[in-house]
């Protein structure tokens, strides 16, 4: 009888056992057949909830555009800041390229290879982000891209040659670029069509300080803690953005839910349907000849500007003795130039506009007039070039070549700026292919020439290089000249005769965030 017991105590306990767990898989299935979710829902629904508030949803209900003005403003401070890496990335240690190439057992044009390399990454993972962020949203973009950024920080700091170097700096391009385009996007999410000046022009302020700030802070900490702490100084700074943006920063685009079935499965790839729409149109844009002549124009000038800017360090500290802080301080000026022409060309653009409309009437005023806007930097490019390389040739006072960095980069901003705005306004529902292969072309270009900036420097001096880059810029004024007159006739045969008057399949948000992006970066690169 015990032992009979003592099997049916065994047999309970089992039974108990197996009753617990048939309860659970009834109860599953019991709310399974009620409500359509199982017991196990409320974990993932938990667990989703989690992830949508730490990454955002571009599915939610409500509009971005109608948040309270506190929150607008301390989105475009986070975005504005995001925006500042890319330019202090580029420009930190440049006040301190003579020691980093004595410390990696390489020449200045092994060191001008860091730079190249981050300048044709920064222009080509942009439109990469672009199109991304217009198929998952803006804040998983940022987060994915400022932990790139961290990353390759840390790398390059550690790296104990330049190949090294080279490596971890495109991966750090790649992560840092992302600033630049997905910022535009945010504000058009979030600020209605007649306030984005204003958005537009605090968030601008973030790429312009990188220009003003970045050599500033390279050089002290070069000079003081080694240039490694500059990387660090990067890697820090991107994790205070990564937090900001984590906790900070809400997703601002919206989409509408879409089931997802056989019939909508190609919703998963809509990203790369929007690089085929960005990409594809550029071998057909090709052919038109006003977008060839504006992309030449914009990258004669900036393969100038990578000639001028990587000498800056070996020049003062030749002829002045100056140590990193002090090289990076003179970097401000460049920045000033650019902060101030781009206050300056913006409304000089808007005067040059609103006389054509009210001399010739808004309905005969077409994109190709916007380039008399260029006008000014004709004159103060080439005389920026000629003040800074003959004053140091001749070793006068430090002002000099000051005051030829300050002039040089205000005609840089009224070179980029109107005709980038011609891209974009001359191009509507395609700007994104515009802005394409404006920026892939150049920043390639561009960059090859940034390998032979000291070479060209020692081999000729300041005062002969300098002087043909000022011929160079005179020269290309012809390209400007020949889309004025003749870009309206070129462009609506291109268009008659590849039939591009239709917009292309591309969102017109992302054409926006595009066109905005390539009109910023022009002015900042």
């Amino acid at each position: 009888m015990s032992e009979n017991k003592k099997s049916i105590d065994i047999k309970t306990d089992h039974v108990s056992q197996s009753v617990k767990i048939t309860t659970v898989s009834h109860y599953e299935n019991e709310n399974t057949s009620d409500s359509g979710t199982s017991i196990y829902t409320k974990s993932s629904d938990s667990k989703t909830h989690c992830w949508t508030a730490i990454m955002g949803d571009i599915h939610a209900e409500d509009d971005p555009q109608l948040y309270s003005t506190t929150k607008k403003n301390i989105i475009i401070f986070i975005i504005a800041m995001c925006g500042i890496t890319s330019n202090i990335g580029n420009m930190i240690y440049m006040p301190d390229v003579m020691r980093m190439s004595q410390d990696l057992n390489t020449t200045l044009t092994g060191m001008a290879g860091t730079i190249s390399v981050y300048v044709v990454f920064l222009g080509v993972a942009q439109v990469f982000w672009a199109c991304m962020s217009d198929s998952y949203g803006r804040k998983p973009m940022y987060m994915i891209s400022l932990v790139f950024s961290i990353l390759a920080s840390i790398l390059c700091a550690i790296s104990t040659n330049v190949t090294m170097l080279i490596v971890f700096r495109a991966i750090q391009a790649c992560g840092t670029s992302s600033g630049l385009t997905l910022g535009a996007g945010v504000i058009a999410d979030t600020i209605d069509p007649t306030n984005r000046g204003r958005a537009y022009g605090i968030f601008n302020v973030g790429p312009f300080l990188g220009h003003v700030i970045g050599p500033t802070i390279g050089g002290a900490l070069c000079q003081y803690l080694g240039w490694q702490s500059s990387f660090y100084f990067l890697a820090i700074l991107g994790t205070v953005l990564l937090l900001l943006v984590t906790f900070l920063l809400p997703e601002t685009l919206r989409k509408k839910r879409i089931v997802m079935d056989e019939k909508h499965a190609v919703e998963r790839f809509k990203a790369l349907r929007n690089l085929k729409a960005v990409f594809c149109p550029m071998i057909g844009m090709l052919g038109d000849p006003t977008v060839l002549l504006i992309t030449l124009y914009n990258t004669v000038i900036l393969s100038c500007f990578y000639l001028l800017t990587p000498t800056i360090s070996e020049t003062f500290q030749a002829l002045y003795n100056y140590t990193s802080f002090q090289i990076g301080l003179c970097y401000i000026f460049y920045g000033a130039g650019l902060m101030v022409g781009s206050v300056i060309s913006g409304r000089y653009v808007d005067f040059v506009l609103a006389r054509l409309r009210k001399k010739k009437g808004t309905e005969n005023v077409y994109p190709e007039m916007i380039l008399k806007a260029t006008f000014p930097s004709f004159f103060l490019m080439p005389a920026g070039y000629l003040l800074y390389g003959w004053s140091t040739q001749m070793g006068v006072a430090v002002y000099a070549p000051l005051a030829g960095l300050f002039i040089y980069s205000l005609g840089q901003v009224f070179a980029f700026s109107p005709s980038s705005l011609y891209l974009v306004d001359s191009k509507p529902g395609r700007s994104a292919s515009a802005v394409a292969i404006n920026s892939c072309i150049r920043s390639i270009i561009a960059a090859t020439t940034t390998i032979f900036s000291s070479t060209s420097l020692n081999a000729l001096g300041p005062g002969i290089l300098f002087t043909i880059l000022a011929v160079l810029n005179v020269v290309n004024i012809i390209s400007v000249l020949l889309v004025m007159f003749c870009g309206r006739k070129w462009r609506t045969s291109f268009e008659e005769r590849t039939g591009t008057s239709e917009k292309p399949t591309v969102s017109e948000s992302l054409d926006l965030e595009l066109a905005m992006m390539h009109s910023r970066m022009s002015s900042i690169r």
